[in-house]
């Protein structure tokens, strides 16, 4: 897959960081419910195998919130704040790429992804072992 230049990448990590200071708790809430409905759609078209990886991480990311928004898994809210900012500039078509350009629209919404990843590591290992003992 193709990568971005330095300064996307650059203005990507600034909106990031940006997004995390001003997310409330509707966009929280909208970023949850918004999500669930895109990922359903998507999923129905078809995900191309070189996306596999980012999809993953976007529905554990989305999992990740709705739980948190249920009640059912306590989270700091800076890691709430990211995973929303993540999920809501996923679901915005027109970010830096847009997304119908197929598959390289989707460059710009991997490195958020992988932003957001690094940035909430630690939270998304126990979310990711708690969902393992849920499941046993």
């Amino acid at each position: 897959m193709r990568d971005l230049g330095k300064s996307a990448k650059t203005r990507l990590k600034r909106m990031f960081n940006a997004g995390l200071d001003s997310v409330n708790d509707e966009q929280v809430e909208q970023a949850a419910a918004n999500a669930g409905r895109k990922i359903g759609r998507l999923e129905g078209s078809g995900i191309p195998d070189s996306l596999e990886g980012l999809w993953q991480d976007i529905k554990l990311l989305y999992s990740m919130i709705n739980d948190a928004v249920r009640g059912r898994y306590k989270l700091p809210f800076r890691t709430i704040a990211a995973v929303a900012f993540t999920l809501l500039y996923f679901l915005n078509p027109f970010d830096l790429i847009p997304d119908i350009i197929p598959i390289v629209g989707y460059i710009d919404d991997a490195f958020v992804v992988s932003l957001c990843i690094k940035f909430i590591g630690t939270d998304l290992e126990k979310y990711r072992e708690w969902i393992n003992r849920e499941n046993v």
